[in-house]
């Protein structure tokens, strides 16, 4: 339960912003800053904005299958949603 618990952690686009924040927190003044540190930090940042990409074109194939599979629902989801909106703006 706990590696199910932490692989859905580490898929969390939060997690990782958080870790990424957590990251440049806990990073020494830039005085202080090796280059050899800052230049591991920025690959580590450039792998973590990588992977972020990669997985939300992943993310928005997966979308698109879903739309192209079931078009008629969609179109049906997006003017209820459409109707609802349209209802609560309208709302004084």
């Amino acid at each position: 339960m706990k590696d199910k618990n932490n692989a859905e952690a580490t898929n969390d686009p939060c997690y990782e912003r958080n870790f990424m924040e957590s990251r440049l927190e806990s990073a020494p003044h830039p005085n202080e800053v090796h280059s050899a540190t800052a230049d591991k930090l920025v690959s580590e940042l450039k792998t973590l904005i990588q992977r972020a990409e990669e997985k939300a074109v992943e993310r928005a194939k997966a979308a698109d299958r879903v739309v192209r599979d079931h078009p008629y629902q969609t179109i049906g989801l997006a003017l209820g949603l459409g109707v609802l909106i349209g209802i609560l703006a309208r709302r004084k």
